[in-house]
């Protein structure tokens, strides 16, 4: 009977630090700190899979889609903000090239080329609408070339 009412009173004594450190660890609080999750630091341009944020290469006349991918402070791709964010491209000289949104993908733009070559940049916009006007990456040099 002794043994059984000591490891009551053991049991509830312990009960109360190891609520306290489950909160403690599995908690969160509205003042953490670390890495933006939403706000990308960084973007890059694919086509075809190939990043051509170097220099992105239009052929003259045609359609070309570009996937813009994101990235945090640490320059690990965020690849869960799609469904909530939206992205943009704005060319300079304007007439180089046009891009049009991808229905259903908000960070893949099919971009139709001038007809002459030439050269100019591309600008990124991030945001939460499609304004995407949070955040902005660039400028990156684009390229038309005529096939």
């Amino acid at each position: 009977m002794q043994a059984h009412f000591t490891r009551r009173v053991l049991t509830r004594l312990l009960l109360v630090p190891v609520a306290a450190l489950a909160l403690t660890v599995g908690g969160c609080s509205s003042n953490e700190t670390g890495p933006d999750v939403h706000t990308p630091t960084s973007a890059k341009l694919l086509v075809n899979g190939v990043d051509e944020t170097a220099d992105l290469l239009l052929t003259a006349g045609t359609t070309t889609r570009v996937v813009i991918k994101f990235y945090d402070d640490h320059g690990a791709e965020m690849t869960t903000i799609e469904t909530e964010h939206f992205s943009t491209l704005t060319f300079t000289a304007a007439a180089l090239a046009t891009p049009v949104d991808v229905a259903g993908h908000h960070f893949q733009h099919d971009v139709s080329a001038q007809a002459a070559a030439g050269t100019g940049t591309v600008m990124v916009g991030f945001g939460h609408d499609a304004l995407a006007d949070e955040a902005s990456f660039g400028p990156f040099p684009v390229t038309v070339a005529v096939p």
